[in-house]
């Protein structure tokens, strides 16, 4: 019964070529962005474990209420960067 289906999915294959070329190459396509996104976000949480205490480990965030209210950068003076320190 398998046997009978690939022979039906070949024929189908080789009969529309281009059509079949299409299927098959959106579904790569579709299937490698698919890993890649996995690989991105599979590096992004795997960021700092390597650190001993990494759940001491924090982002510091500023403000920006003057320009865009709700929004925060994570860029930031020197001086705060001392005070932060202590």
């Amino acid at each position: 019964m398998f046997k009978n289906y690939i022979k039906v999915a070949f024929r189908n294959l080789w009969k529309s070529k281009v059509f079949s070329a299409i299927n098959i190459l959106g579904l790569t396509i579709g299937i490698t962005v698919c890993m890649m996104i996995f690989l991105f976000i599979r590096n992004e949480f795997s960021y700092d474990n390597f650190h001993a205490d990494k759940a001491r480990i924090f982002r510091v965030m500023r403000g920006l209420r003057k320009r865009w209210p709700g929004k925060a950068s994570r860029l930031f003076v020197g001086p705060l960067c001392t005070g932060v320190a202590k």
